[in-house]
Order: structure tokens, then C-alpha cells, then sequence
């Protein structure tokens, strides 16, 4: 497994979203289940992004994924998805960062695919 990231700009990019998530908490006074969910999903986000850029691993894209999912559907769980600036930063945001981590998590793939060429001479 290399320890390199796919790609380290769309890495820092789901670290900042994560970021903005926590920024957002903030924002949301007014309805404390938005803003804990903001906090804390976007502390998870930043996490994952940091572990990722110290040493790469798939589990941290797969984490960034489900929590990008979880943000853009939590809205509408948790019963905030009334108020719109909640339910749209929630859900544009969730998006961004799950679309990120999939991309993150193809172009991995893609690095690692095992070469389909047969080797000669091996026990043939």
C-alpha cells in the first residue's frame, strides 16, 4: 500500500470544507442540534483529512465518504431540514466532501491496480 495521498490538493480541500463545517456550528446557535452535528461531523472530517495527509490510507477516504453522506442526509434525520441555511450547508457541503472522497478513493484504485500481464516461465 503506498503512503502517498491521490491527490493532496483535493485532500486540503475536504479538510477545509471540514473546517467550514466547524465555522458553520458556530453560526448556528440557534439550533443546537444543527450546530453540534456541524461541530462534531466537522471535526471528524478535519481529522480524517490530517491523518490522510500525514500517511494515506483508504479507511480515512471511506470515513470522509460516510460522513459527507451522514451531513447531506442529517437535515432530514435530525429535523433541522426546515431551516435553510442549516439544511443547505449541510447538505452542499456533505456532497462536496463525499464527492471528493470518491474521487479520492477511484484515483487510489487506479494506482493500485494489479498489472493483468501474465508472467512467462512461472510453473506454466
Amino acid at each position: 500500500m503506498k503512503s502517498e495521498v491521490p491527490s493532496k490538493s483535493l485532500e486540503w480541500s475536504n479538510l477545509v470544507l471540514g473546517a467550514g463545517f466547524i465555522y458553520a456550528a458556530y453560526m448556528f446557535g440557534e439550533l443546537p442540534v444543527a450546530a453540534w452535528n456541524a461541530g462534531i461531523t466537522g471535526t471528524l472530517m478535519v481529522c480524517c483529512s490530517a491523518a490522510a495527509l500525514t500517511r494515506y490510507g483508504a479507511w480515512a477516504e471511506w470515513s470522509n465518504l460516510l460522513l459527507g453522506c451522514w451531513a447531506a442526509v442529517a437535515p432530514f434525520l435530525l429535523g433541522f431540514g426546515s431551516e435553510p441555511a442549516a439544511m443547505w450547508t449541510h447538505v452542499l457541503l456533505g456532497l462536496c466532501v463525499a464527492a471528493i472522497a470518491a474521487m479520492q478513493l477511484f484515483a487510489s484504485r487506479q494506482t493500485h491496480k494489479p498489472s493483468s500481464t501474465k508472467l512467462s516461465g512461472l510453473g506454466e
